[in-house]
């Protein structure tokens, strides 16, 4: 029996419409000859609203690459609802390293967040364009059309200013244990920074709607409890369904 042939998958800034020819070039025209795609060799193209575009390669040179589509398929809306990830900005290794697990379980955003113990030099809006490659190279290896949009840094202050429909949860070992069931539509995630919150931190995220939750494996580093939040969160919304 003929397996079925394996798509490339592409990034592009847009996608284009049935029956349009789209111009691959840079790092994915690379990413392609790398691949030594071939005219007629089937592709997918994707840009992160979770729509993909199927085509062909019908054209290859040097410098570029030219995909036919023929077909733009609707993305799967957010199962249960958007899960958006706010995290105190850490070490840059592990903020690639949270970036990458949020793509693969399926964030809807990820915000770089400065706190009272946030070191300010790990804050820096450099960050968030390395960050968005992350996210971008991540969703291509997992299969993903959608990738987490990234935003930030912003003061944790204008994380409690803002008005929010949902579930809103700060991850602190003095909440309660992490919900083991959650209502259908948007969560919110806050993980901390190295130190956790300071007392004063944690007082305003309860007056502003915040809950406080903890995990059951106890003190974890950043980037551990933002991977196990987002799992519990998944799971939670699935039985909360």
């Amino acid at each position: 029996m003929d397996q079925p042939v394996s798509r490339a998958r592409l990034l592009v800034e847009a996608l284009p419409a049935a029956g349009d020819t789209c111009r691959i070039e840079g790092e994915e025209a690379a990413h392609a000859r790398a691949r030594r795609l071939a005219v007629a060799d089937p592709v997918v193209l994707v840009d992160g609203s979770g729509r993909e575009a199927h085509g062909a390669v019908a054209r290859v040179t040097r410098a570029f690459l030219e995909v036919t589509v023929e077909a733009v398929r609707p993305g799967r809306t957010q199962e249960h609802g958007p899960i958006h990830l706010l995290v105190a900005a850490v070490r840059s290794e592990r903020l690639a390293w949270i970036a990458e697990k949020a793509t693969e379980l399926g964030a809807a955003r990820l915000t770089l967040v400065v706190s009272e113990r946030t070191q300010r030099f790990r804050a820096g809006a450099q960050l968030v364009p390395r960050l968005e490659r992350v996210a971008r190279e991540a969703a291509k290896q997992a299969d993903r059309a959608r990738w987490p949009s990234i935003a930030g840094p912003i003061p944790l202050a204008d994380v409690f200013r803002s008005e929010a429909a949902g579930t809103r949860l700060i991850l602190d070992p003095s909440g309660e244990p992490f919900p083991a069931s959650l209502p259908a539509g948007a969560t919110d995630l806050l993980v901390g920074p190295e130190g956790g919150w300071t007392d004063a931190e944690l007082a305003a995220a309860l007056a502003a709607g915040w809950v406080a939750a903890s995990l059951a494996a106890g003190k974890l580093r950043a980037e551990t409890a933002a991977v196990a939040a987002l799992t519990l969160a998944r799971t939670a919304l699935a039985r909360g369904a």
